[in-house]
């Protein structure tokens, strides 16, 4: 059981990457940068969601990018700067 629990979840991470870092063309967007650096490098997000914290106050904000080959990276601001980078298959 515990085997197939683990190859499960071996096939779940390969879809889905957190990053410090996400290169975009010949630059880099890092966690900690500014929002604004995000926008500079990505473009106006395609749709963005409220992050909270465990007790539903305001927290920031996860902005999700389509690319290509049915990619969404999704990159989350708190406090006006990258705080995490994910990118995900669907």
């Amino acid at each position: 059981m515990r085997r197939y629990l683990w190859i499960a979840m071996l096939v779940c991470s390969l879809s889905a990457q957190a990053a410090d870092t996400l290169r975009i063309g010949s630059q880099v967007l890092t966690v900690g940068d500014s929002a604004v650096r995000a926008i500079e490098l990505l473009g106006k997000p395609d749709f963005k969601e409220p992050v909270e914290d465990g007790y539903g106050a305001y927290r920031g904000e996860r902005w999700q990018y389509r690319a290509d080959q049915g990619r969404i990276t999704m990159v989350t601001i708190v406090n006006g700067k990258v705080s995490e980078i994910e990118d995900r298959s669907r």
